[in-house]
């Protein structure tokens, strides 16, 4: 395992963080300042996405997206490739007002504009 340094882990925390301002604010063509352009989202039963646009659309098209994200228990390990593994805990306040929990499991790249999740897989609880 590749170490994190300081800076890269807060870089990294801040992106997961973003994800759900973004999402919370429904601001989709925001995306791409958390997501890779290739990035690989599968979150079974309620979508799969392969690239930035296709996960753009995605969201758009929900009839009832969750209101509130949030991520906690995150745990970050580093790869010789120089990619980073980020696992957390999620819970959502869906339309419907119910609580929804979950597993992310994303990937994380550094590009030319900072890190981005390359990919991300999203386990139900």
């Amino acid at each position: 395992m590749a170490r994190i340094s300081e800076i890269d882990r807060t870089d990294i925390t801040d992106i997961l963080h973003k994800v759900a301002y973004i999402l919370d604010s429904k601001e989709y063509d925001r995306m791409g300042e958390v997501f890779a352009e290739d990035i690989q989202f599968s979150n079974p039963g309620r979508l799969t996405a392969n690239g930035l646009e296709e996960l753009k659309t995605a969201f758009k098209g929900f009839p009832a997206p969750s209101l509130s994200h949030h991520i906690t228990n995150l745990l970050l390990s580093g790869s010789e490739d120089g990619t980073v593994k980020a696992l957390c805990k999620a819970l959502s306040q869906r339309a419907d007002k119910s609580m929804a929990a979950a597993e992310y499991t994303d990937i994380l790249k550094n590009t030319s504009e900072g890190w981005r999740i390359a990919s991300r897989t999203i386990r139900p609880l």
